[in-house]
């Protein structure tokens, strides 16, 4: 497969420990436990359903699926209503234009690191994307938002004392939401302040606390218990997104359960950031985007030139990370070994760009020792 250059297009630019989880009723009788260990030995606590109404995915390409309205156990317009519609969204003759990509490229640089809440920290990435959403958005929207929400942590409501529920080994009796086919969902939030805008349409909000955990931790509780999906700023109208239990099993498959190059590249530059990577990239899978052919004729793998033109293969943490820059590329797993021989067989090469659709970073080859060395051992 050879390699293939791209003209500069916008997205080639590239300058707590888990604990068990009990499902809490919201506002439904005979609430049942998550399948977790010793769940079921575990009580549970009753919390009123929050009214809420949230986008639904629906499949790559496609447009979002009509809003999914959970009920409220109490009367709460405010906070049951639905956003407010767009103008119909079918197309006239008069009006055919290619859609907007208002999402989800970011910065190359990762975002100030900021707290809403004194001493809890925002997931500021997924908390962005997330203000970038509103009533209508694609699917490929919501794909954008997926993938910013696997950098760091996400904050999930439980009922009553977190923290003494950790210290008394209890696992945490975690807030819910049911619909009106009594699905259940669990709630994530990005930030601290988005908790707080969810507690607060509840009677006693003092009986709600925060934790947060690893995003992978959330999302395998999600997959791992009895949840229809999983709700993600419920309160936040109309900047809050529903991903089915499908989506989330599908993204844990193919993602590195530490995101290790994800926290390298979410987190503030160091001197040595570039080098973290170059460690990673030794050990952990990437992927790779590759061209069908349709435009240049060429099938390849894409890469990536400086305004100097020095040539840089585009390597991506997720294959929703090659999906965000709209190219109609094709995801590709590629392993530490097969990032080797590339680098040996192109020694023209100056490294590489991860996640050119922000945040990325730039790899030069001198930095890519741990990868270059197991080409010599394949020699061997």
């Amino acid at each position: 497969m050879a390699l293939f250059s791209r003209r500069k297009k916008s997205g080639d630019d590239a300058v707590a420990p888990t604990t068990d989880v009990v499902e809490t009723d919201a506002g439904a009788p005979g609430s049942d436990s998550v399948a977790a260990d010793d769940a079921s030995d575990a009580g549970s606590v009753d919390a009123p359903s929050i009214g809420i109404s949230v986008q639904a995915f629906r499949g790559v390409g496609a447009e979002a699926g009509p809003e999914v309205a959970l009920p409220s156990a109490e009367t709460a317009p405010a906070a049951a209503a639905p956003a407010a519609p767009r103008a119909p969204q079918a197309p006239t003759a008069q009006e055919e234009e290619p859609p907007q990509r208002r999402l989800p490229l970011a910065s190359p640089l990762p975002p100030e690191q900021t707290e809403t809440v004194a001493g809890m920290k925002d997931n500021v990435l997924l908390r962005e994307a997330l203000t970038e959403i509103e009533a209508g958005a694609t699917n490929d929207q919501l794909l954008g938002v997926m993938r910013q929400a696997l950098q760091g942590h996400l904050y999930i409501r439980v009922n009553g004392d977190a923290r003494a529920q950790i210290s008394e080994g209890k696992p945490l009796s975690v807030a819910v939401v049911r619909d009106n086919d009594d699905r259940q969902f669990m709630l994530a939030f990005s930030s601290a302040a988005a908790v707080r805008d969810s507690v607060q349409l509840e009677p006693d909000p003092a009986a709600t606390s925060a934790v947060a955990q690893p995003v992978t931790s959330v999302l395998q509780q999600v997959v791992a218990g009895d949840f229809a999906g999983l709700i993600v700023d419920n309160a936040s109208a109309p900047h809050r997104v529903v991903f089915p239990t499908e989506l989330l099993q599908k993204t844990l498959d193919q993602a590195d359960v530490d995101m290790t190059v994800k926290s390298i590249l979410a987190a503030p530059r160091a001197q040595d950031s570039a080098v973290k990577v170059g460690e990673a990239l030794a050990t952990t899978r990437m992927w790779v985007a590759v061209n069908d052919g349709s435009g240049s004729g060429q099938v390849g793998i894409a890469e990536a030139q400086t305004p100097d033109g020095r040539r840089f293969l585009q390597l991506f943490s997720h294959p929703l990370e090659v999906i965000a820059l709209g190219r109609g590329d094709r995801p590709l797993p590629f392993e530490p070994m097969q990032l080797a021989k590339v680098l040996t067989s192109h020694s023209e090469m100056g490294g590489v760009i991860v996640d050119p659709a922000g945040p990325s970073i730039i790899v030069e080859r001198d930095a890519l020792t741990p990868v270059l060395v197991l080409a010599v051992d394949l020699g061997d």
